[in-house]
């Protein structure tokens, strides 16, 4: 049972992959707030892979989870940077709210995993 749900939730993972590498290129020629949309489709089939791994494993890795985090929050950063770009709205507070947090949160997961802990 346990190999059919790590090969489901590769599989989300997986079409999250091909849904931002491979077909949101393919649809939208420049970043715009519709692309980012679309992204975050491919973001949330990531996260729910991630999750049900996470879920699969965790009677056997914490260094999984420690990876998992980091991805996590590095994609999630990206997004919200790329978001905040396009969407021009650097200024405003809650976008270095966001992004700030986002980034901390990235610092931490790194720490975490080079610490070992």
């Amino acid at each position: 049972m346990k190999k059919i749900d790590r090969g489901l939730a590769g599989l989300l993972v997986l079409l999250g992959c091909v849904h931002n590498f491979v077909a949101a290129p393919m649809i939208y020629h420049r970043l715009t707030t519709q692309a980012l949309w679309f992204v975050s489709a491919g973001l949330a089939l990531w996260y729910a892979g991630f999750i049900n791994l996470l879920r699969v494993e965790a009677d056997r890795s914490e260094r999984l989870l420690r990876w998992l985090c980091v991805l996590t929050n590095v994609s999630l950063l990206l997004f919200v940077a790329a978001f905040a770009t396009v969407r021009g709205n650097w200024s405003a507070p809650e976008s270095w709210l966001l992004v700030g947090t986002v980034a901390a949160l990235t610092g931490q997961s790194v720490a975490s995993l080079l610490r070992g802990r």
